[in-house]
């Protein structure tokens, strides 16, 4: 396997590792009570937005 292969890989292994993340604290922060408003809402979706933007733009260039 060479490097480049391997790097494209890692990319794609974290960024579904960002948006696991995210939908973890989106729905514990739902389960415990918090609204659309609250910060674990928030870093949710963030987290989320950032592991699927870095997918897509790794998927565009290889």
């Amino acid at each position: 396997m060479n490097r480049e292969r391997a790097y494209h890989g890692a990319v794609r292994g974290f960024s579904l590792v960002f948006v696991v993340l995210g939908l973890a604290l989106l729905v514990v922060t739902l389960a415990n009570g918090g609204g659309p408003a609250s910060t674990g809402f928030l870093m949710g979706i963030l987290f989320c937005a950032v592991g699927i933007g870095r997918f897509w733009i790794a998927s565009r260039k290889s």
